[in-house]
């Protein structure tokens, strides 16, 4: 099946209601997205996977074509909302893909409801309090290509004052930045697609609350230095991004974890390289 051919249902987690895209059979298989994408960003992922999976991937809150909220923008409230959504979608239990912040959420959803997680994908990320934060520190050098992002967008006032109105400028910074051929990765159709959704009002600042809340959450995090995963976890980077330093990323975080390295693809996985990514998740996935 095509993107196009998944359904959209929308589902209300209490104070707000999500757009939730479902297609597939088979065991459930949730992605989340990162920012500033939302499930778009599984375009090219998600029907590769439909052959086998029932696959839901949701716009997250404040995302895409889901409510706006003046907070719940934590991982763990994000992971909340997964919880509900799987609840009335009718699982008790998913294989969950976290993508960028999104990879964040899925952690937070293992890590607060470990019964609902067979097996669990973390891509191109760092986890809060295992090295999100040196990331985000500025250093001698930094330039344009940079993570200058992290810290102004942890101060909500400041990202909405510096890019409402510019948000496709933006958006074209985000796609050049950490690409593996340092030109846009995404199609026109998408980049304007990406840049509709983060000009509604208020999705700027709920995306800068994904940045804001990093401190929160690496608090949280803070249990698993004593106790890591204990599901299966696999680590997923490109080959010119994070895909040389997953296991630093991950090893005090998940006691049971394997890598996957995803060649001619920087961070942008689901355009740069969808096939590659595709297989190493259905091949993960359908592990006992």
């Amino acid at each position: 099946m095509t993107w196009d051919e998944f359904s959209t249902v929308r589902v209300n987690v209490g104070d707000a209601v999500l757009a939730v895209r479902v297609g597939g059979a088979g065991p459930p298989v949730v992605l989340l997205h990162g920012f500033p994408q939302h499930s778009l960003m599984w375009h090219a992922i998600a029907p590769r996977l439909a052959d086998n999976f029932t696959v839901i991937a949701p716009d997250q809150r404040g995302m895409g074509a889901s409510s706006v909220t003046d907070g719940g923008y934590s991982k763990a409230a994000l992971a909340g909302d997964l919880a509900r959504v799987l609840d009335a979608l009718g699982y008790r239990q998913a294989h969950v893909a976290g993508y960028d912040l999104g990879a964040g959420v899925a952690v937070a959803f293992a890590r607060d409801h470990p019964d609902r997680v067979g097996r669990l994908a973390v891509m191109e990320f760092v986890l809060a309090g295992f090295g999100l934060e040196q990331a985000m520190t500025p250093r001698p050098g930094w330039g344009a290509d940079s993570n200058w992002h992290f810290g102004v967008f942890a101060a909500p006032d400041v990202a909405v004052w510096l890019f409402a109105g510019r948000e496709r400028a933006l958006l074209e910074w985000f796609f050049w930045h950490e690409s593996h051929t340092g030109s846009l990765v995404v199609s026109e159709a998408h980049m304007a697609a990406y840049a509709r959704s983060l000009s509604r009002p208020g999705v700027l600042r709920a995306g800068a609350g994904y940045y804001a809340s990093i401190f929160q959450d690496a608090d949280d995090n803070a249990a698993l230095r004593k106790m890591p995963l204990a599901i299966p976890v696999l680590a997923v980077g490109g080959a010119s991004h994070a895909g040389p330093m997953l296991e630093r990323f991950w090893s005090d975080a998940a006691s049971d974890l394997s890598t996957a390295v995803i060649p001619a693809a920087g961070h942008w996985l689901g355009d740069e390289n969808p096939q590659a990514t595709a297989v190493a998740l259905a091949e993960f996935f359908s592990q006992n």
